[in-house]
């Protein structure tokens, strides 16, 4: 296995199973191909979060659906996308735009949590960390463990959610399943067919 900094546009071409020339014309580098990986795992949920923000829903509602949703994308890619943020290159001032992401990301998560518990209770830390659990439930095999479907949740996704709101006291909603996956198919305005919790 090698690292970012020896790997190159070549190799990324080649596993790809695309030319060269053609990886240049989506990426200007391979800065740009780490940083759109990089957002990927956090750009659904932030644009999730922006729309829940207008909505009549409740707080506990809304953060399990983000809890959901963010695991859900987690889980569902054929790489474990999400351990790229765990490289020492992710560090670096070149990926600024995905930092302030993952912090406004997070900075939503610890807002609903202290909706359902107060400001000052330390447990509105716990969300965003739970829902990294995610990345350590699941393999880097090159196959998703759970492709996105749209009438289902993965189950380790309404277990996360679940934990959460049992971590806070918080009662779970009614239908959460089937409203979260309402929610996403808003976002990515896409109709949901009947779905399970």
């Amino acid at each position: 296995m090698q690292g970012f900094a020896t790997t190159s546009t070549h190799q990324i071409a080649d596993a790809v199973g695309i030319r060269q020339a053609s990886l240049y014309y989506h990426f200007p580098s391979k800065t740009e191909i780490f940083l759109t990986l990089l957002m990927g795992t956090v750009q659904p949920a932030l644009d999730l979060a922006q729309d829940l923000a207008e909505m009549d829903e409740s707080p506990a509602l809304k953060l399990w659906a983000l809890v959901a949703a963010e695991t859900r994308i987690l889980l569902s890619s054929n790489w474990n996308i999400g351990r790229l943020y765990q490289l020492p290159v992710a560090n670096s001032e070149e990926f600024h735009d995905y930092h302030d992401a993952r912090r406004s990301l997070e900075d939503v998560f610890r807002d609903l949590a202290a909706q359902l518990v107060g400001d000052d209770d330390p447990r509105i830390e716990l969300p965003f960390q739970m829902t990294l659990a995610a990345i350590e439930l699941r393999d880097n095999t090159g196959k998703a463990p759970y492709p996105l479907v749209d009438d289902a949740l993965p189950a380790p996704s309404v277990m996360i959610a679940d934990a959460v709101l049992d971590v806070l006291h918080a009662d779970l909603p009614a239908n959460r399943g089937i409203r979260t996956l309402d929610l996403v198919a808003k976002v990515r305005d896409e109709p949901v067919v009947g779905a399970r919790d």
